[in-house]
């Protein structure tokens, strides 16, 4: 052997291996052990940044993108070419996704007109053509009582029917539409299997609550989270037969953010008029 070179015989060039082997599989173990997860796939509002910032509630890219593989992806059928009601449609990011899912036309209420007008702001940034939106500001129960039956296709109640109690007179009201589908997104109470609605007060002062306090506390609302019988029992009794949307086998590696839906504490269903 000449100087200064050296030879790797048989056995150290298989140890080499087994050890670069061994090294590629510890670099990956605990992701594949599932203690760490990938990294995230590009998700629909990476294209669309704006709706990280133009309000706090819920606006993480994990939790958005996520609840738009469950709320439009998954129901894109219910969506395109279809007339959408967006009730609560907050700073219009469900309105917009509908829309660029090829909704033909989407009207939005929202009772705080500064999220209306990031809405509007939203859709006009990103091309959205103005015949193809409307965007209403005011109260849902009063604002939804003038629009005309069969005039909507699918309605979306996302994040909305935890923040009333009044959720009969909701539901009569939309079935007075005679919409085809019902998308809806809510807390439930998972802490009994009894049919209950449980009473709480949340503070008006924040977005992701109601804004109409009661007569006798202003600065509080009313709301009822239903069980999941109760929420059952009062969409079938107008008509409604219900599908859940499986969270769980929705390929979820980080729950961050996202720890309502694992733990049943919300839940996303598609109701369809019989």
């Amino acid at each position: 052997m000449a100087a200064g070179n050296l030879q790797v015989t048989r056995p150290d060039r298989l140890r080499a291996s087994v050890l670069s082997r061994a090294a590629l599989w510890l670099r990956h173990a605990p992701e594949k052990m599932g203690l760490i997860s990938s990294a995230p796939k590009p998700g629909f509002f990476d294209q669309y940044p704006r709706f990280y910032s133009s309000s706090v509630v819920g606006a993480t890219p994990e939790r958005l993108n996520e609840r738009y593989r469950a709320l439009i992806s998954s129901n894109e059928q219910l969506i395109r070419e279809k007339t959408i009601l967006d009730l609560a449609a907050h700073d219009g990011r469900w309105s917009f996704a509908a829309l660029k899912a090829g909704a033909r036309h989407v009207t939005g209420i929202e009772v705080r007109s500064h999220l209306v007008e990031s809405a509007i702001a939203a859709a006009r940034e990103y091309g959205i053509g103005a015949e193809r939106y409307q965007f209403i500001a005011g109260d849902v129960f009063d604002q939804i009582a003038l629009l005309q039956t069969n005039s909507i296709d699918t309605v979306f109640c996302f994040g909305f029917f935890y923040h009333t109690p009044h959720h009969m007179l909701l539901l009569s009201k939309i079935a007075r539409l005679n919409p085809k589908h019902l998308i809806l997104d809510t807390a439930i109470d998972p802490s009994t299997t009894d049919c209950i609605v449980r009473l709480t007060k949340e503070g008006v002062d924040r977005d992701a609550n109601s804004l109409v306090g009661q007569p006798g506390d202003p600065l509080y609302a009313l709301v009822g989270t239903p069980s999941r019988n109760a929420l059952e029992t009062m969409l079938t009794s107008f008509g409604w037969s219900l599908s859940y949307y499986d969270w769980h086998r929705a390929g979820i590696g980080n729950w961050r953010d996202l720890r309502d839906y694992r733990d049943g504490s919300r839940v996303s269903i598609v109701a369809t008029r019989r």
